[in-house]
This record gives structure tokens, sequence and C-alpha cells, in this order.
């Protein structure tokens, strides 16, 4: 059997399915999906207005894919799109009460399933693990590098 750990591909596709599917269960309790448990969060935290191009560059996803989610979620009551007074063209997308009411535990549920993830690391080894995970990402990922540009 060839050595693992020379795969990381398959290590990061292992990693990704796993969280995937604890942060799905934890989703589906508000009916929500974990890109749209993720967007919940990622929306509380903010302190400005985010429009789709915000979204769609924080979790490197298409177009095509927020829209998709932005309909799905906005069908389901958990966001509003509100035009932005500056730019007719573009529209903000906010939290709707029902989101907020959720919003605390998703990130609760969320940041649990974070620290079971890494906790056989110290302080230190998570700094370092976060920091590699990073480096790799921007060096593998095309929306990371155009960033840096």
């Amino acid at each position: 059997m060839p050595d693992e750990k020379r795969y990381y591909g398959i290590l990061f596709k292992q990693l990704s399915i796993a969280f995937e599917n604890n942060l799905q269960r934890t989703a589906a309790r508000y009916d929500l999906t974990p890109a749209q448990a993720s967007i919940v969060v990622y929306l509380e935290d903010v302190d400005h207005p985010v429009n789709q191009r915000e979204l769609e560059q924080y979790f490197k996803l298409s177009n095509p894919t927020v829209t998709g989610l932005m309909k799905r979620m906005e069908s389901k009551g958990f966001i509003q799109r509100v035009a932005n007074p500056e730019d007719g063209r573009s529209k903000y997308i906010q939290l709707t009460p029902k989101a907020m009411e959720v919003a605390s535990s998703v990130r609760q549920n969320l940041q649990t399933l974070e620290k079971d993830m890494t906790q056989d690391l110290s302080a230190e080894e998570e700094e370092i693990f976060h920091d590699m995970l990073m480096r790799v990402l921007q060096r593998i990922c095309p929306c990371s590098k155009e960033k840096k540009e």
C-alpha cells in the first residue's frame, strides 16, 4: 500500500468530506446546508454591508454557485437582498430576523466542530496547522492568487 501521507489531495478530500458531513448534521437542524450555515455565520460576523461579489471571493465560489445559494436562502427566509443606495445595480445581502435567531447557535455548533477537529493539537500546533493550510491554499487557489496581484 502506498504511503498515504504523500497523497495530500486524498487527505484534504477526506478531511473535507468528514467536516462537511459533520457540518451537514448541524446545519440540517436549522434547515440550512453547510454552505448556507457558513454564510449565515459570515454575514453575522461582518460589520459592513456585504454584496454577492464579496461572498464569492471570501468563500472562493463561482458567481452561479453563490447566486443559487442566495436564491435558496432567500426562498427559505434567511436572507434578503436590499438595494445599494450608492449603486442601484448592486444589492446587499442581509440576514433576516429568522436567520438572526439561529445564527449564534449555528456559530456555536461550528466552533464546537472546529474545536473537536483540533483538540489533539497544542495551541502552537494549531497555529502552525492554520498557517500551513493558508499557505497551501494561497499556492493552489486561483482566487487567492488574484487577490495578491
